[in-house]
Protein backbone atom coordinates (compact mmCIF):
# COMPACT_ATOMS: atom_id res chain seq x y z
CA UNK A 1 0.00 0.00 0.00
CA UNK A 2 1.12 3.57 -0.72
CA UNK A 3 2.59 5.07 2.46
CA UNK A 4 1.71 8.68 1.60
CA UNK A 5 -1.38 10.37 0.14
CA UNK A 6 -0.64 13.42 -1.99
CA UNK A 7 -2.29 15.63 -4.61
CA UNK A 8 -1.34 13.26 -7.43
CA UNK A 9 -2.77 10.08 -5.93
CA UNK A 10 -4.76 8.24 -8.65
CA UNK A 11 -7.57 7.53 -6.18
CA UNK A 12 -8.53 11.21 -6.35
CA UNK A 13 -9.86 10.64 -9.87
CA UNK A 14 -12.86 8.84 -8.30
CA UNK A 15 -14.08 11.86 -6.33
CA UNK A 16 -15.51 15.33 -6.93
CA UNK A 17 -13.28 18.42 -6.88
CA UNK A 18 -14.21 22.10 -7.28
CA UNK A 19 -12.20 23.68 -10.11
CA UNK A 20 -13.63 27.19 -10.51
CA UNK A 21 -16.11 29.71 -9.17
CA UNK A 22 -18.80 30.79 -11.60
CA UNK A 23 -17.92 34.44 -10.99
CA UNK A 24 -14.31 33.95 -12.15
CA UNK A 25 -15.30 32.42 -15.49
CA UNK A 26 -15.57 34.98 -18.28
CA UNK A 27 -17.94 33.53 -20.86
CA UNK A 28 -18.40 29.91 -21.91
CA UNK A 29 -14.69 29.22 -22.36
CA UNK A 30 -12.84 27.10 -22.95
CA UNK A 31 -11.15 27.88 -19.63
CA UNK A 32 -7.83 26.37 -18.51
CA UNK A 33 -7.91 24.29 -15.34
CA UNK A 34 -5.29 22.09 -13.73
CA UNK A 35 -6.28 19.08 -11.65
CA UNK A 36 -4.13 16.30 -10.18
CA UNK A 37 -1.14 17.63 -12.12
CA UNK A 38 -2.81 17.54 -15.54
CA UNK A 39 -4.19 20.32 -17.74
CA UNK A 40 -7.78 20.42 -19.00
CA UNK A 41 -10.18 22.62 -20.93
CA UNK A 42 -13.43 23.53 -19.16
CA UNK A 43 -16.26 24.78 -21.37
CA UNK A 44 -19.99 25.41 -21.19
CA UNK A 45 -21.49 23.98 -24.37
CA UNK A 46 -25.12 24.03 -25.49
CA UNK A 47 -25.57 20.69 -23.70
CA UNK A 48 -23.89 21.86 -20.47
CA UNK A 49 -20.44 21.78 -18.91
CA UNK A 50 -17.68 19.53 -20.21
CA UNK A 51 -14.03 18.99 -19.31
CA UNK A 52 -11.59 17.65 -21.91
CA UNK A 53 -7.80 17.14 -21.89
CA UNK A 54 -6.17 20.44 -22.77
CA UNK A 55 -4.11 19.27 -25.76
CA UNK A 56 -5.64 18.71 -29.20
CA UNK A 57 -4.52 15.23 -30.37
CA UNK A 58 -3.49 16.63 -33.78
CA UNK A 59 -0.50 18.87 -32.96
CA UNK A 60 -1.03 19.15 -29.19
CA UNK A 61 -2.20 22.75 -29.47
CA UNK A 62 -4.00 24.05 -26.36
CA UNK A 63 -7.76 23.75 -26.70
CA UNK A 64 -8.03 26.69 -24.30
CA UNK A 65 -6.80 28.88 -27.19
CA UNK A 66 -9.86 27.77 -29.15
CA UNK A 67 -13.52 28.70 -28.86
CA UNK A 68 -16.90 27.25 -28.01
CA UNK A 69 -18.91 26.61 -31.17
CA UNK A 70 -22.42 25.52 -30.19
CA UNK A 71 -22.02 22.08 -28.67
CA UNK A 72 -18.32 21.78 -29.52
CA UNK A 73 -14.88 23.13 -28.73
CA UNK A 74 -13.04 24.14 -31.90
CA UNK A 75 -9.23 24.12 -31.84
CA UNK A 76 -7.65 27.44 -32.83
CA UNK A 77 -4.78 25.81 -34.76
CA UNK A 78 -6.43 23.68 -37.49
CA UNK A 79 -10.11 23.90 -36.58
CA UNK A 80 -10.59 20.36 -35.28
CA UNK A 81 -13.88 20.27 -33.39
CA UNK A 82 -14.74 18.16 -30.32
CA UNK A 83 -18.17 17.57 -28.79
CA UNK A 84 -19.03 17.24 -25.09
CA UNK A 85 -18.05 13.55 -25.11
CA UNK A 86 -14.62 14.30 -26.60
CA UNK A 87 -15.55 12.92 -30.02
CA UNK A 88 -13.85 14.68 -32.91
CA UNK A 89 -16.73 15.60 -35.21
CA UNK A 90 -14.99 17.81 -37.74
CA UNK A 91 -11.55 18.06 -39.35
CA UNK A 92 -11.87 20.85 -41.95
CA UNK A 93 -8.67 19.95 -43.84
CA UNK A 94 -9.90 16.48 -44.92
CA UNK A 95 -13.29 17.61 -46.17
CA UNK A 96 -16.82 16.36 -45.67
CA UNK A 97 -17.39 12.61 -45.59
CA UNK A 98 -13.77 11.69 -44.87
CA UNK A 99 -13.03 9.16 -42.14
CA UNK A 100 -11.94 10.74 -38.86
CA UNK A 101 -9.06 8.75 -37.28
CA UNK A 102 -10.08 6.89 -34.11
CA UNK A 103 -7.10 8.43 -32.29
CA UNK A 104 -8.53 11.90 -32.92
CA UNK A 105 -10.88 11.58 -29.97
CA UNK A 106 -10.39 12.81 -26.38
CA UNK A 107 -11.41 11.24 -23.05
CA UNK A 108 -13.82 13.58 -21.20
CA UNK A 109 -14.19 13.88 -17.46
CA UNK A 110 -16.80 11.42 -16.20
CA UNK A 111 -18.94 14.06 -14.49
CA UNK A 112 -19.12 17.87 -14.39
CA UNK A 113 -21.65 19.78 -12.26
CA UNK A 114 -22.46 23.28 -11.06
CA UNK A 115 -23.35 23.71 -7.38
CA UNK A 116 -22.94 26.36 -4.67
CA UNK A 117 -21.54 28.82 -7.19
CA UNK A 118 -18.77 26.36 -8.12
CA UNK A 119 -17.99 24.07 -11.03
CA UNK A 120 -17.17 20.53 -9.85
CA UNK A 121 -15.34 17.79 -11.75
CA UNK A 122 -14.95 14.03 -11.24
CA UNK A 123 -12.42 12.67 -13.73
CA UNK A 124 -13.65 9.08 -13.30
CA UNK A 125 -17.04 7.81 -12.13
CA UNK A 126 -17.32 9.22 -8.58
CA UNK A 127 -17.59 7.00 -5.52
CA UNK A 128 -19.32 9.66 -3.42
CA UNK A 129 -21.58 12.65 -3.95
CA UNK A 130 -20.72 16.35 -3.88
CA UNK A 131 -20.85 17.48 -0.21
CA UNK A 132 -24.25 18.69 0.93
CA UNK A 133 -24.68 22.32 2.07
CA UNK A 134 -28.38 22.61 3.02
CA UNK A 135 -27.85 26.11 4.48
CA UNK A 136 -27.09 27.41 0.96
CA UNK A 137 -30.83 27.68 0.24
CA UNK A 138 -31.97 28.74 3.73
CA UNK A 139 -33.11 32.34 4.14
CA UNK A 140 -31.93 32.44 7.75
CA UNK A 141 -28.30 32.13 6.61
CA UNK A 142 -26.41 34.97 4.97
CA UNK A 143 -23.30 34.41 2.87
CA UNK A 144 -19.88 35.97 2.69
CA UNK A 145 -18.15 36.09 -0.70
CA UNK A 146 -14.80 34.37 -0.07
CA UNK A 147 -11.91 34.74 -2.54
CA UNK A 148 -10.22 31.57 -3.77
CA UNK A 149 -6.71 30.98 -2.40
CA UNK A 150 -3.77 28.89 -3.61
CA UNK A 151 -1.79 27.22 -0.81
CA UNK A 152 1.61 25.56 -1.03
CA UNK A 153 0.27 22.43 0.67
CA UNK A 154 -1.58 19.25 -0.25
CA UNK A 155 -5.36 19.04 0.00
CA UNK A 156 -5.04 16.20 2.52
CA UNK A 157 -2.76 18.33 4.73
CA UNK A 158 -5.22 21.21 4.61
CA UNK A 159 -8.16 18.97 5.52
CA UNK A 160 -6.06 17.47 8.31
CA UNK A 161 -5.50 20.96 9.67
CA UNK A 162 -9.13 22.06 9.40
CA UNK A 163 -10.22 18.91 11.28
CA UNK A 164 -7.58 19.17 13.99
CA UNK A 165 -9.01 20.06 17.43
CA UNK A 166 -5.77 20.39 19.41
CA UNK A 167 -4.02 23.24 17.60
CA UNK A 168 -6.31 26.18 18.46
CA UNK A 169 -4.52 27.49 21.60
CA UNK A 170 -1.15 27.37 19.82
CA UNK A 171 -1.60 28.11 16.11
CA UNK A 172 -4.52 30.51 16.61
CA UNK A 173 -3.32 32.45 19.61
CA UNK A 174 -3.95 35.70 17.72
CA UNK A 175 -7.57 34.90 16.85
CA UNK A 176 -9.75 32.18 18.40
CA UNK A 177 -7.25 30.30 20.56
CA UNK A 178 -7.75 30.32 24.34
CA UNK A 179 -4.25 29.72 25.83
CA UNK A 180 -5.85 28.27 28.97
CA UNK A 181 -7.78 25.58 27.06
CA UNK A 182 -5.11 23.12 25.95
CA UNK A 183 -6.67 19.78 26.98
CA UNK A 184 -8.89 18.06 24.42
CA UNK A 185 -11.83 16.35 26.05
CA UNK A 186 -13.26 13.02 24.97
CA UNK A 187 -15.17 12.96 21.69
CA UNK A 188 -16.34 10.24 19.33
CA UNK A 189 -15.91 9.88 15.58
CA UNK A 190 -18.63 8.24 13.50
CA UNK A 191 -17.90 6.78 10.05
CA UNK A 192 -20.58 6.67 7.36
CA UNK A 193 -19.29 5.23 4.10
CA UNK A 194 -16.90 7.76 2.57
CA UNK A 195 -17.71 10.36 5.24
CA UNK A 196 -17.14 10.76 8.96
CA UNK A 197 -18.21 13.22 11.65
CA UNK A 198 -17.42 14.35 15.19
CA UNK A 199 -18.58 16.92 17.74
CA UNK A 200 -16.07 18.83 19.86
CA UNK A 201 -16.57 21.34 22.68
CA UNK A 202 -13.90 23.88 23.52
CA UNK A 203 -13.25 27.40 24.79
CA UNK A 204 -12.80 30.20 22.27
CA UNK A 205 -12.19 33.92 22.37
CA UNK A 206 -15.21 36.12 21.81
CA UNK A 207 -15.22 37.02 18.14
CA UNK A 208 -15.31 40.81 18.65
CA UNK A 209 -12.45 40.70 21.17
CA UNK A 210 -10.32 38.44 18.98
CA UNK A 211 -10.91 40.58 15.90
CA UNK A 212 -9.80 43.71 17.75
CA UNK A 213 -6.47 42.16 18.73
CA UNK A 214 -7.08 42.95 22.41
CA UNK A 215 -4.90 41.12 24.92
CA UNK A 216 -7.61 41.34 27.59
CA UNK A 217 -10.30 39.10 26.13
CA UNK A 218 -13.41 37.15 27.10
CA UNK A 219 -13.94 33.50 26.29
CA UNK A 220 -16.99 31.32 25.81
CA UNK A 221 -17.70 27.65 25.22
CA UNK A 222 -18.59 26.75 21.66
CA UNK A 223 -19.67 23.53 19.97
CA UNK A 224 -17.97 22.49 16.75
CA UNK A 225 -19.62 19.83 14.58
CA UNK A 226 -17.27 18.43 11.94
CA UNK A 227 -18.02 16.41 8.84
CA UNK A 228 -15.49 15.28 6.27
CA UNK A 229 -16.57 13.96 2.88
CA UNK A 230 -13.98 12.00 0.92
CA UNK A 231 -11.52 12.70 -0.25
CA UNK A 232 -10.88 15.85 1.81
CA UNK A 233 -13.80 18.29 1.91
CA UNK A 234 -14.50 19.62 5.42
CA UNK A 235 -17.72 21.06 6.83
CA UNK A 236 -17.53 22.85 10.18
CA UNK A 237 -20.69 23.99 11.96
CA UNK A 238 -20.07 26.25 14.96
CA UNK A 239 -22.78 27.03 17.50
CA UNK A 240 -22.22 30.40 19.17
CA UNK A 241 -25.17 30.31 21.54
CA UNK A 242 -27.20 33.52 21.22
CA UNK A 243 -24.92 34.65 18.37
CA UNK A 244 -26.35 31.88 16.19
CA UNK A 245 -24.84 29.25 13.91
CA UNK A 246 -21.90 29.60 11.55
CA UNK A 247 -21.18 27.06 8.80
CA UNK A 248 -17.76 26.95 7.14
CA UNK A 249 -17.01 24.76 4.14
CA UNK A 250 -13.41 24.04 3.13
CA UNK A 251 -13.39 22.56 -0.38
CA UNK A 252 -10.16 21.61 -2.12
CA UNK A 253 -8.83 21.44 -5.67
CA UNK A 254 -5.58 19.41 -5.81
CA UNK A 255 -3.85 21.40 -8.55
CA UNK A 256 -0.46 19.71 -8.67
CA UNK A 257 2.04 18.08 -6.32
CA UNK A 258 2.69 21.27 -4.34
CA UNK A 259 -0.41 23.41 -4.81
CA UNK A 260 -4.03 23.29 -3.66
CA UNK A 261 -6.75 25.82 -4.41
CA UNK A 262 -9.04 26.42 -1.45
CA UNK A 263 -12.70 27.25 -2.07
CA UNK A 264 -14.38 28.38 1.15
CA UNK A 265 -18.03 29.02 1.95
CA UNK A 266 -19.11 31.15 4.91
CA UNK A 267 -22.79 30.95 5.88
CA UNK A 268 -23.94 32.61 9.10
CA UNK A 269 -27.25 33.37 10.78
CA UNK A 270 -25.96 36.67 12.13
CA UNK A 271 -25.21 37.88 8.60
CA UNK A 272 -28.83 37.31 7.59
CA UNK A 273 -30.21 39.10 10.66
CA UNK A 274 -27.75 41.99 10.42
CA UNK A 275 -25.83 41.49 13.68
CA UNK A 276 -22.56 41.05 11.74
CA UNK A 277 -21.63 41.97 8.20
CA UNK A 278 -20.38 39.57 5.56
CA UNK A 279 -17.15 41.59 5.44
CA UNK A 280 -16.57 41.21 9.20
CA UNK A 281 -16.89 37.45 8.90
CA UNK A 282 -14.64 37.38 5.86
CA UNK A 283 -11.90 39.49 7.46
CA UNK A 284 -11.86 37.33 10.57
CA UNK A 285 -11.86 33.97 8.78
CA UNK A 286 -9.09 35.12 6.45
CA UNK A 287 -6.98 35.96 9.49
CA UNK A 288 -7.66 32.55 11.05
CA UNK A 289 -6.74 30.95 7.73
CA UNK A 290 -3.55 32.99 7.52
CA UNK A 291 -2.39 31.46 10.80
CA UNK A 292 -3.03 27.96 9.45
CA UNK A 293 -1.44 28.65 6.10
CA UNK A 294 1.71 30.16 7.61
CA UNK A 295 2.38 26.89 9.42
CA UNK A 296 1.26 24.40 6.76
CA UNK A 297 3.36 25.92 4.00
CA UNK A 298 6.48 25.22 6.08
CA UNK A 299 5.87 21.46 5.87
CA UNK A 300 8.45 20.03 3.48
CA UNK A 301 6.58 16.88 2.40
CA UNK A 302 3.31 17.85 0.68
CA UNK A 303 1.39 14.72 1.65
CA UNK A 304 -0.28 12.95 4.57
CA UNK A 305 1.13 9.59 5.67
CA UNK A 306 -1.41 6.76 5.65
CA UNK A 307 0.95 4.23 7.21
CA UNK A 308 0.15 4.44 10.98
CA UNK A 309 3.79 3.76 11.84
CA UNK A 310 5.10 6.99 10.33
CA UNK A 311 3.51 9.36 12.87
CA UNK A 312 2.74 9.29 16.58
CA UNK A 313 -0.95 9.66 17.49
CA UNK A 314 -2.81 10.30 20.76
CA UNK A 315 -6.46 10.04 21.78
CA UNK A 316 -6.95 13.73 20.94
CA UNK A 317 -6.22 12.87 17.31
CA UNK A 318 -9.23 10.59 16.72
CA UNK A 319 -10.70 12.78 14.00
CA UNK A 320 -7.50 13.24 12.02
CA UNK A 321 -6.65 9.55 12.38
CA UNK A 322 -10.04 8.82 10.79
CA UNK A 323 -9.06 11.02 7.85
CA UNK A 324 -5.99 8.83 7.37
CA UNK A 325 -8.17 5.71 7.48
CA UNK A 326 -10.46 7.09 4.77
CA UNK A 327 -7.49 8.05 2.58
CA UNK A 328 -5.97 4.61 3.19
CA UNK A 329 -9.26 3.04 2.04
CA UNK A 330 -9.15 5.18 -1.13
CA UNK A 331 -5.59 4.03 -1.75
CA UNK A 332 -6.43 0.37 -1.12
CA UNK A 333 -9.42 0.49 -3.48
CA UNK A 334 -7.29 2.12 -6.15
CA UNK A 335 -4.68 -0.63 -5.87
CA UNK A 336 -7.38 -3.31 -6.08
CA UNK A 337 -8.76 -1.79 -9.29
CA UNK A 338 -5.32 -1.34 -10.89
Amino acid sequence: MTRWFDNLHPGLRRFWHPVATIRELDGDGPHPIRLLGDDYALARLDSGWTVLPAACPHRLAPLNAGAVDGNCIRCAYHGWSFDADGQCVDIPAIGDGATIPPTAHLEPAAEVAERYGLVWVALDEPLAAIPEVPEWDMDRFGRSDVPTQSWNASAAQMADNFLDVAHFPFTHIGTIGDPADTTVGYYEVERDGWSFSAVHHHSSKVLADAASGATDFETFDRTMSFRCDAPHHVRLQIEYGTAGVLVLMFLHQPVDADTTRLFSLILAENIADGRMTAQQHLDFQLEVGREDRELLEQLVVKAVPIDPGIETHTRSDRITVELRRVLADVAALTEEEA
